[in-house]
């Protein structure tokens, strides 16, 4: 009885599967590499524009903040969140309103990880907000900045934004008061699931 090494019709037929074997191998580890090296070189995916602006990382100066109670904010109470800041008169306008809602809302549809971020009304002058709209946010914290530099650095007295200060304490983006909803709520989602 032969043997196929002996066989000179199987040596042929056993080096075509292992070439074809060898090609496969390669063709799985270099296709990948052209692909990326297409998509990155060739046809790359448009960048999509941050709805915020961001910005040099600039330190809170929590000493400034107080509640409303006279306590002062410390830093140390609120370092393991996120915090949506927003700058405005107690006096709170509709146009005030609408950005406290919007707020609400994109701290909400963060599901579990809502938990992440604090909001926080700094109150730009010594009118009290009336109790009726404390009742529709009773998640936000209200504080008064004892120092214009707080002002200063989230926007200025007059100036109305959302401020997002990270954990460590530092501003790191500012947004308009009527950004587009579900593009704020999807860019805060992936900020602070850092």
């Amino acid at each position: 009885m032969t043997t196929d090494k002996h066989n000179p019709a199987a040596a042929p037929a056993g080096q075509i599967k292992g070439r074809l074997m060898l090609l496969a191998i390669v063709a799985v580890c270099v296709l990948p590499l052209l692909a990326a090296l297409y998509f990155r070189y060739v046809s790359a995916p448009p960048v999509t524009a941050t709805v915020g602006q961001p910005l040099d990382p600039v330190p809170l100066p929590f000493g400034s903040l107080q509640r409303l109670d006279g306590s002062n904010l410390e830093h140390s109470q609120v370092s393991a969140k996120w915090l949506v800041i927003f700058a405005a008169p107690g006096g709170c306008d509709e146009r005030c309103q609408h950005t406290l809602y919007l707020t609400r809302q994109a701290r909400t549809a963060q599901g579990r990880n809502m938990a992440r971020v604090d909001r926080l009304w700094v109150l730009t002058d010594t009118t009290t907000p009336a109790p009726g709209l404390m009742a529709a946010h009773p998640d936000l914290v209200l504080i008064r900045a004892t120092d214009a530099q707080v002002l200063q650095v989230l926007g200025g007295r007059d100036g109305r934004h959302i401020n997002l200060i990270d954990r460590r304490g530092l501003l790191v983006f500012r947004y308009s008061d009527d950004p587009e909803p579900k593009a704020f709520i999807r860019e805060l989602g992936k900020l602070i699931r850092f």
